[in-house]
């Protein structure tokens, strides 16, 4: 009797919490004013989020946000949400993702993934993960790539796929892929992920493929050497991008000896699209959005914004001589699929960034002052 009093209780308190959530209207962070660099809009959206990976062990990443509404971009919206947190979100963020109302912040430095309520930038849990990099979720789980503990040198060490519950933020199980394993997707009920073996003298060129029903690796496709990113299409494909090779002279000057690449797959046939040296990437509406340097391998540097449709063909613009040239270091990409507005990081190592939003058409629309390496974006 007294476990169905204790339940009935509980659940009676969890539906009086989840009812005082619904009903809260008005977010918490709206004092927070930040900076003004835009005239407000409609929108579905209300925010865009951005993650500022920080400099690697200097624990100075930071969560932002653009308000779309008004216009508004409020720096380390974190912070200043959750000032009893006193190391901030941490050190190196690496990913962050949206689900149902959450944001997911992966942090490959402190070996984290934070759950931050989108609504008003609360933390709500914070999981450890080693060596996390890169996160997808289905509608129950959420699964973190991790290199697993490998070390730059060492013996070469398979990474993992950690499967994550997301009512209970427990971790319910792993699963052992490639070595170094970044982005992953999933498509058709398979997870896809992308191993790099960056860490390894001979780079992996696989891409493992995991079935959610069993969570276990049920086979691999061989794509490139050095795999980077992996973004589902929503057509039934992903897309796959390469680090790219390259070596030392003796100077210890890095010299590239193969292009970064961007490859599709569908139903296990690999494609590989012919002169796009991709850098950061984002797929919308079963197209792709990238952006690289298309003298690549002739010493030149000239930046461009890639179009790949799903029928393979690619259009090109250098971002010389358009409003895309206010763009100095392209370190993320995103696009907004209500009405083609594109956001890029624009990364310093040494100062703050920058946000800036194009048009469909590419004319500029804002620009805003963001953190130390700005690199993840999600609307929401």
């Amino acid at each position: 009797m007294k476990k169905i009093a204790l339940l009935a209780f509980s659940m009676a308190l969890a539906a009086t919490v989840a009812g005082c959530h619904k009903d809260e209207t008005t977010s918490k962070d709206r004092d927070l004013a930040g900076v003004n660099v835009a005239v407000g809009e409609s929108s579905r959206y209300s925010k865009l989020f951005v993650l500022n990976e920080g400099a690697w062990q200097k624990n100075n990443a930071t969560l932002d946000f653009f308000r779309i509404g008004d216009g508004n971009y409020v720096s380390d919206a974190f912070s200043q949400m959750n000032p009893t947190v006193t190391q901030g979100l941490g050190d190196t963020g690496n990913d962050l993702a949206l689900h149902d109302g959450e944001l997911w912040i992966v942090m490959n430095g402190s070996g984290m993934v934070h759950v931050v309520d989108a609504f008003d930038e609360e933390l709500e849990a914070s999981i450890a993960v080693p060596d996390p990099r890169y996160i997808a979720f289905d509608d129950d789980y959420a699964y973190v790539s991790s290199y697993a503990g490998a070390v730059y040198g060492g013996e070469p060490t398979k990474g993992k796929v950690y499967k994550i519950d997301v009512d209970s933020y427990q971790i319910i199980g792993s699963v052992e892929v490639g070595c170094q394993p970044e982005g992953l997707d999933i498509v058709d009920g398979n997870l896809y992920v992308a191993n790099s073996g960056g860490y390894n003298p001979v780079h992996e060129k696989t891409v493992s493929v995991i079935d959610l029903d069993s969570f276990k690796v049920v086979g691999s496709v061989e794509v490139a050497s050095n795999l980077k990113g992996l973004k589902a299409d929503g057509l039934g494909s992903y897309w796959v991008s390469t680090y790219g090779e390259g070596r030392y002279d003796a100077s210890w000057n890095y010299i590239q000896t193969e292009a970064c690449s961007l490859h599709r797959v569908r139903s296990g046939k690999v494609t590989t699209v012919a002169g796009v040296h991709i850098s950061c990437m984002d797929a919308c509406d079963g197209n792709l959005w990238a952006i690289g340097n298309d003298r690549e391998l002739e010493g030149g540097h000239v930046l461009t914004l890639y179009q790949v449709s799903h029928d393979l063909s690619v259009k090109k613009t250098e971002f010389g001589g358009t409003d895309l040239s206010r763009v100095n270091n392209p370190y993320g990409i995103l696009v907004n699929p209500e009405n083609g507005d594109l956001y890029i990081a624009d990364a310093s190592y040494t100062d703050a960034g920058k946000v800036h939003c194009f048009d469909k058409n590419l004319k500029h629309k804002w620009t805003a002052t963001a953190g130390m390496l700005p690199a993840h974006m999600v609307l929401y």
